[in-house]
């Protein structure tokens, strides 16, 4: 038998009720005040859930559990907030596309690549913005320590042996979030992204999660989808992972020289540290996974 009265059910059904339409309704930054409260009783739980996680001492460990529900963290006035945007920005491998001139520019660049070589510089390039980033020195550790364990991964492109580009995401799963990127001469930034596009696809990773719309992400194919959507993709990316490098890359200290056009058109995958030439990266197709389209 219950210890409450009729009316007392009566009233706590009525605030349940009330607070149900006030979720409903409100702005994200509502519901993530609301926190768990926002988790339970609004068709938008996520923008609660990022209420909750605020709450919880940031750790790689916690970055990796955010990660692997779609969330992510940023640096906001000194405040370490999650992210959880409706629609996502998302590049599905399959869908990638490099226009003709784009192809020609990249070529042309002679720029040379490399993965996984120098996380810090990439960081720092990444944060080294004048209007100010979400990047902080906070954050930027705690992606080193997200590095340290095999999740955060980093492409440098470089120039007559200067570093002038490169960006970092996280790997769980099938799912490549990329974070932020720089460049610091012209076409970088677009033969940074192709190379690492074209691995990922050979590597057997499904899509790139861009979180926000861009400009740049869009030229390659990326697209709106509803969070929801993302959030299956994800799932099923979790079911069969995959690694961004093998182990013998992983292990090696130091760049290997660029191979021919021929050798590498071959190779089953491109290796850690090894040093690609922009005009060996080739638009892949929306067919078997390591097809190339014709020069």
């Amino acid at each position: 038998m219950s210890t409450y009265s009729d009316r007392a059910i009566n009233q706590l059904q009525k605030g349940r009720e009330l607070l149900r339409n006030a979720c409903a309704g409100a702005s994200p930054r509502a519901r993530r005040l609301l926190g768990f409260a926002s988790t339970r009783l609004t068709n938008h739980p996520f923008d609660g859930l990022c209420g909750v996680q605020d709450g919880v001492p940031l750790s790689a460990a916690q970055m990796i559990l955010g990660y692997s529900q779609g969330l992510f963290p940023m640096d906001n006035g000194g405040r370490l907030r999650w992210h959880c945007p409706d629609p996502r920005f998302v590049l599905h491998l399959s869908e990638l596309r490099l226009s003709p001139n784009m192809r020609r520019d990249i070529r042309k660049s002679n720029f040379t690549h490399t993965f996984d070589r120098e996380p810090k510089a990439i960081l720092e390039g990444c944060a080294d913005r004048a209007e100010g980033t979400w990047l902080s020195p906070r954050l930027r550790q705690l992606y080193l320590e997200l590095f340290d364990l095999g999740v955060m991964h980093t492409i440098e492109t470089w120039k007559d042996g200067a570093l002038v580009g490169g960006s970092f995401g996280v790997a769980i799963g099938r799912i490549f979030t990329g974070e932020t990127m720089f460049h610091r001469v012209p076409e970088a930034g677009k033969s940074s992204f192709a190379c690492l596009a074209q691995h990922l696809r050979e590597r057997g990773f499904t899509c790139i999660d861009a979180q926000d719309h861009s400009d740049h992400m869009a030229r390659f194919g990326a697209r709106e989808v509803p969070f929801a959507e993302h959030r299956k993709t994800l799932a099923l990316g979790l079911i069969r992972s995959v690694q961004f490098l093998d182990g013998a890359a992983a292990a090696a200290q130091q760049p290997e020289p660029a191979k021919p056009v021929s050798e590498v058109k071959t190779a089953p995958h491109v290796s850690a540290h090894q040093a690609i030439r922009v005009n060996e990266v080739s638009e892949p197709a929306a067919a078997p996974l390591r097809e190339q389209l014709p020069s």
